[in-house]
């Protein structure tokens, strides 16, 4: 197995023999690579990154189904945005065209119900 010592150390082994470790990768037993001192002063890189490639996979496999449904949930909002629009051209062209030829009701004669200079001042 490799470790990735991060921290100089001399280990012991068990048959009292010692082995000097300094700073990088190294090839180990996986007996020393468990120890608890070495994992103490190291890290396993070989099963670290199996795992953190299937992680890898994990999380884009992910993230792509987010941006699919993210490009999907566009597309519907930028079709109600198309929607509003023509409701706004349409309804801007109904009070640009009422303001062109005079809404009829507005214009009732206004000294009938006593305004401009038909009122009941006294």
């Amino acid at each position: 197995m490799k470790i990735r010592a991060h921290t100089a150390f001399k280990f012991t082994h068990d048959n009292g023999e010692t082995q000097d470790f300094v700073t990088g990768v190294h090839e180990v037993s996986e007996d020393v690579a468990q120890h608890w001192f070495v994992q103490a002063h190291a890290e396993i890189i070989g099963a670290v990154e199996d795992s953190t490639q299937a992680d890898h996979e994990t999380v884009i496999a992910e993230f792509r189904a987010s941006i699919a449904e993210l490009t999907q949930q566009l597309a519907e909002r930028d079709t109600q945005t198309m929607e509003l629009k023509q409701q706004l051209e349409e309804r801007d062209t109904q009070i640009a065209e009422l303001m062109i030829s005079g809404n009829p009701q507005a214009t009732v004669d206004q000294t009938a119900n006593g305004g401009k200079n038909g009122g009941n001042k006294k």
